[in-house]
């Protein structure tokens, strides 16, 4: 009889152990990404607390495979558009393709283009940010996950750690919802003067019953926010694309880039750079010209191409892949010359 009650003992014990451990691996993740998560929520108007909630789930709050290995905090798999790297991993099948990230940060920007720009969770977005309990409804009946009881999951992981506070707040309160959240563990990532302030703030909020102002109060008020250069190189592998003509990686010039930037972005020697994309005949980069990352093929997919009225052999070879000089040459052209409108540019072969 001993025997068994110190098993049954044993095995409560255990199961507590456990759960208290999950508990503080649960409020880790939360305090390493709910920043992101806000971010994310301002840009793309998805609930932090589902955002949240659903990396929690996912990764098991951070420990599975898919995100200590490849950053991959929402179970995202490959699909077909999908150009950065991949790992594979067993899921509803053996050895299915996955996308890999190269930070946590960019697998949460990902999760919300997954989102947003998908027809079928268009009608989440038509909800209010503050009902996650629509949304995590919303989320199952459009397919993102086929466990039947996902979004009772979901809900359940909100209202434990009251992440629905994260819903109405900006960027610049979220260490303050954190601290108050978690007393006993966070501590903000702010100026010491300012840190001890929301941190001594926190502790005393239970014994000070006269405070009667929510801990969101006079410290935001006088704060200023910064504007800080957009980084169109954050996450560089969403911007890459691929060229039909041999699989080349390129990316769409956008306002603000810079050689540089690409270069360091994509680990390429600048010189190559410039060398793939023929730059020594032009002075200045459009907006919208693709900007290769590996060298030009000799020679197009098809064989001719008629020139549009204003066109170069710059913008033929760019808009093909194709080698500046090889055009040059397949055309018996002389650098510098230019075709008119309606002009027959060889992609391959030669001009006779």
């Amino acid at each position: 009889m001993k025997k068994l009650v110190l098993i049954v003992a044993f095995t409560i014990v255990g199961k507590f152990s456990f759960t208290q451990e999950s508990v503080k691996k649960d409020e880790l993740y939360i305090q390493t990404h709910a920043k992101t998560a806000v971010k994310e929520m301002i840009l793309y108007k998805i609930p932090a607390s589902i955002t949240i909630a659903q990396g929690i789930l996912e990764t098991g709050n951070g420990q599975s495979t898919l995100a200590q290995v490849g950053n991959n905090h929402f179970g995202i798999k490959c699909k077909g558009e999908w150009t950065g790297d991949r790992m594979y991993h067993d899921d509803d099948l053996k050895g299915e393709c996955f996308r890999k990230y190269t930070s946590a940060e960019e697998s949460y920007r990902d999760h919300s283009l997954f989102l947003a720009e998908r027809p079928y969770y268009k009608k989440l977005f038509t909800l209010d940010i503050k009902d996650y309990k629509g949304w995590a409804f919303g989320l199952k009946k459009a397919g993102y996950a086929t466990n039947p009881k996902y979004a009772y999951s979901l809900i359940s992981i909100i209202e434990r750690y009251n992440l629905n506070r994260f819903d109405n707040i900006n960027e610049e309160q979220t260490d303050l919802v954190l601290a108050e959240l978690f007393p006993n563990s966070y501590t903000p990532a702010l100026p010491a003067s300012e840190k001890n302030e929301i941190v001594q703030l926190a502790t005393n909020t239970n014994e000070k019953k006269e405070v009667n102002k929510p801990l969101i109060s006079n410290t935001l008020t006088n704060k200023k926010t910064l504007k800080t250069k957009t980084n169109n190189f954050e996450f560089p592998s969403r911007r890459v694309r691929i060229h039909p003509n041999g699989k080349i990686k390129y990316i769409v010039w956008k306002e603000g880039d810079r050689l540089e930037d690409v270069a360091k972005a994509f680990n390429v020697n600048l010189q190559n750079l410039k060398s793939y994309n023929d730059l020594a005949f032009k002075e200045e980069i459009s907006i919208n010209q693709k900007i290769y990352l590996e060298p030009k093929k000799n020679k197009g997919i098809s064989k001719i191409y008629i020139t549009k009225n204003g066109e170069r052999m710059y913008d033929i070879a760019q808009n093909n892949a194709i080698s500046l000089i090889e055009l040059y040459k397949r055309n018996t052209m002389l650098p510098g010359q230019e075709p008119e409108k309606g002009d027959k540019i060889f992609l391959k072969g030669r001009k006779s």
